[in-house]
């Protein structure tokens, strides 16, 4: 048991070292001649692009399993909720617990310690946080309000081959920060359409 609990133990160090691992980004190409165009009016221009949703959200809701805590954007949460009963998966994934049925149609949920390191799969998970269109859930432990992160302070991850959905790392608090759209594919990638 002992053993057990120091492997886990080295599992979360590890991932939070390999999060903290400055990624080494390639300097951006020499700018190139800038030819100067009259815009005949502000109503002609193009609209400028949208920035990225999950970067300028204020709020995180700080969600914690196996010791390992991840900012998920509050403006993809869309309800909190102590852990129902939930009828049983159709696989043996041990990453899907199972299905909640809500009023509006019915969620997978997915356990948050298994999607951080599969042997940690099964740790205490007391709330269902329901994700984006309620198809998806996460199984977790929530025990602080939302906060507020500055960006600033966030070491974020492009175009990552491994955890694609860990889109940054933040100092303070420190956590991973999730992107929910990332997450959801992944997770449907990894579970099927059942």
């Amino acid at each position: 048991m002992i053993g057990k609990m120091h492997d886990a133990e080295q599992i979360v160090a590890d991932y939070l070292a390999e999060l903290l691992t400055p990624v080494h980004a390639t300097p951006p190409p020499a700018p190139a001649e800038v030819k100067v165009v009259a815009i005949e009016s502000w109503r002609n221009a193009l609209p400028e692009p949208e920035p990225d949703v999950v970067r300028s959200a204020p709020r995180y809701l700080l969600c914690a399993a196996a010791g390992v805590r991840v900012a998920v954007p509050m403006a993809d949460v869309t309800h909190m909720l102590p852990m129902p009963p939930l009828s049983p998966p159709q696989h043996s994934n041990r990453m899907c617990l199972g299905r909640w049925r809500h009023p509006s149609g019915e969620a997978r949920v997915a356990d948050l310690a298994a999607i951080l390191s599969p042997d940690m799969a099964g740790a205490p998970a007391p709330t269902l946080v329901l994700l984006g269109d309620r198809r998806w859930a996460l199984a977790c432990e929530v025990t602080d309000e939302p906060v507020a992160l500055d960006t600033a302070n966030v070491q974020w991850r492009d175009g990552a081959a491994t955890r694609p959905w860990l889109i940054g790392m933040s100092k303070e608090p420190r956590c991973g920060v999730i992107g929910t759209a990332a997450l959801i594919s992944w997770l449907e990638q990894e579970l099927g359409s059942e």
